[in-house]
């Protein structure tokens, strides 16, 4: 009887926590146009922070940010920016004065961050893994563990 119960709390959990929730990591991605095909961690971080603002080839880096605190963002925060959402506004704002770096865009989900990579062809940004399967004119160049 023990058995059934466990089965049956394993279904009931499968069937109440989303979908997005069990993905486990968040892909990075850019333009299919760009040359690069694969990002460290380090990397990442520099071109999503704008550290780093332009391409090998020359292009503009356009990183773009979420709206919110979804797991995505939360990832990205902890394993990327190693910062809070308010020390990643203060970064932006020391950036923009210190430097002219405008604040990046800030997008509610992944299907407007999708569009928004697919159109520049120097943006990155993150999106949940699966939601970038078999899309075109993006490409993953790195994963990240969603905590």
């Amino acid at each position: 009887m023990k058995i059934l119960s466990y089965k049956m709390a394993l279904v009931l959990l499968l069937w109440i926590v989303p979908a997005q929730a069990l993905s486990g990591e968040i892909a990075i991605i850019v333009n299919s146009e760009n040359p690069v095909e694969n990002l460290n961690m380090i990397e990442i971080r520099k071109y999503l922070l704008k550290e780093k603002i332009s391409w090998p080839n020359g292009s503009k880096v356009r990183s773009v940010d979420r709206k919110g605190l979804p797991p995505e963002r939360k990832a990205f925060l902890n394993e990327v920016a190693h910062m809070s959402p308010e020390n990643l506004d203060k970064y932006w704002v020391s950036k923009r004065y210190e430097k002219g770096i405008p604040v990046p865009p800030r997008l509610s989900g992944d299907l407007q961050i999708i569009e928004y990579v697919q159109a520049f062809e120097g943006a990155i940004s993150y999106v949940n893994a699966d939601k970038v399967k078999g899309t075109s004119g993006v490409k993953v160049v790195g994963t990240v563990p969603m905590p």
